[in-house]
């Protein structure tokens, strides 16, 4: 028979900095005996032949903790277990990175890894562990991340078509090569981005004759057979609707305004086919059209590329698949675009479309409580290393929202153990 505690707690997720974990565990069965005084503790219990149930600390079942709702759809369950695949992977790559720390070592070592799940929107997620916050590096927190700046966005179209103003988008690109060096195109584009925007009378000019008063700046990159690729979606708040900015004399004023940036900046001269694009919000690319204008705004390196072009978390994919180059590839992206911010608004507008709120950084998104979810258990360190170590945490988040009455994911921390052979029958 094979006796495992879980701690189990009722509160809310711990919330703190991120500070550093010792990789080796302390002795294993002091650790089995410290628990919260006055706090029931769960046991898995299994009898060698593939039977796992839970009971409380007297050997009752388990019911008062527990929905005896009917197991859950998996439609919608592949994104999770993709993430945190990806993110096994990225800590390989990045090992000196915050990175290699996420949902991986604890914040707090005494204290177990909660496990939440807010029962209404069948949503299960981690407590007491750390989180990078990285939106180029980590697919898990990026997620969490371009879900905040999304909202914000949609919130400011939402705000200035309230007002009866439109909302175009402009693509920004420059020529590249296959022996281009991503690190010295990048602050070239940065600063033909400032010229373009900020730095020429011009183009301030264009924006009065066109009443744009407001822009959002995302910074994306993909990459394909000419190299990497970055470029610039801004989303340009005008007063007025224009019918169809793609064909338009609008059109080439921009594009030879981004002309003068470019060569200002140092970039090759990019030409009228490529270099830039304008259109309506409502009719842009196809992908645009699909996922919606505030997506592609801030979604671009989450999803999969076209056929003749990656984003870094295609290349991430492909290197967990066993693709060598590419994981190297993904490692020249990430230098090369670390702390590099991928949202810039303009002056005022963020106060003005959410009333003076203030705004989030990425750290704060990323650790933002639920206050609906309920603590369902603790793993301590030793259930918990099987777990983070072959990268299975988005698994046990899908075995809790699947079977509410945590059979699933108790069978799921067994089955942990068995493969990393702590399981002793």
């Amino acid at each position: 028979m094979y006796d495992q505690n879980l701690k189990f707690q009722s509160g809310k997720p711990e919330r703190g900095g991120v500070r550093s974990e010792e990789e080796e565990t302390t002795d294993r069965h002091d650790r089995y005996d410290r628990t919260s005084e006055g706090l029931p503790q769960v046991k898995l219990l299994t009898n060698g032949s593939g039977k796992v149930w839970t009971v409380d600390e007297n050997g009752k079942p388990l019911g008062i903790y527990t929905d005896n709702s009917a197991n859950r759809t998996t439609q919608g369950f592949q994104p999770i277990r993709e993430k945190f695949k990806l993110l096994h992977f990225a800590r390989k790559l990045l090992p000196k990175e915050r990175t290699a720390h996420c949902f991986y070592n604890r914040i707090t070592k005494e204290e177990g890894v909660s496990v939440f799940l807010n029962k209404l929107r069948n949503k299960a997620n981690y407590g007491n562990v750390m989180r990078c916050a990285n939106p180029w590096a980590c697919p898990v927190c990026s997620a969490i991340i371009s879900e905040g700046r999304k909202d914000e966005v949609k919130t400011a179209m939402d705000w200035w078509k309230a007002q009866g103003g439109d909302v175009l988008l402009l693509t920004l690109t420059a020529p590249h090569y296959s022996s281009t060096d991503v690190k010295s195109l990048k602050p070239a584009m940065l600063k033909a981005r400032k010229y373009m925007l900020k730095g020429v009378r011009a183009t301030k000019d264009l924006f009065k004759h066109y009443a744009i008063e407001h822009y959002i700046s995302v910074f994306e990159v993909t990459h394909g057979k000419n190299g990497f690729h970055p470029h610039f979606h801004i989303l340009l708040f005008t007063k007025y609707h224009v019918h169809n900015p793609r064909g338009s004399v609008m059109r080439m004023q921009f594009f030879e305004q981004w002309k003068k940036a470019c060569e200002k900046a140092g970039l090759d001269q990019p030409s009228y086919e490529h270099g830039l694009d304008l259109r309506n919000g409502q009719k842009a690319a196809k992908y645009v059209a699909k996922w919606g204008l505030e997506h592609e705004m801030t979604k671009g390196h989450i999803k999969k590329g076209k056929t003749d072009s990656k984003t870094p978390f295609d290349l991430l994919r492909d290197y967990a698949e066993g693709d060598e180059n590419a994981g190297k590839l993904f490692r020249i992206y990430f230098e090369a675009f670390k702390g590099t911010r991928q949202l810039n608004w303009s002056k005022g507008l963020k106060k003005l479309s959410s009333k003076g709120q203030e705004e989030k950084t990425d750290q704060e998104l990323v650790d933002e409580t639920d206050n609906v979810a309920e603590l369902m258990f603790k793993l301590s360190i030793e259930l918990w290393n099987p777990i983070r170590k072959h990268g299975r945490q988005g698994e046990l988040l899908i075995k809790v929202q699947e079977d509410h009455t945590l059979k699933k994911a108790m069978e799921y921390v067994k089955e942990c153990l068995g493969y990393d052979g702590q399981l002793r029958e």
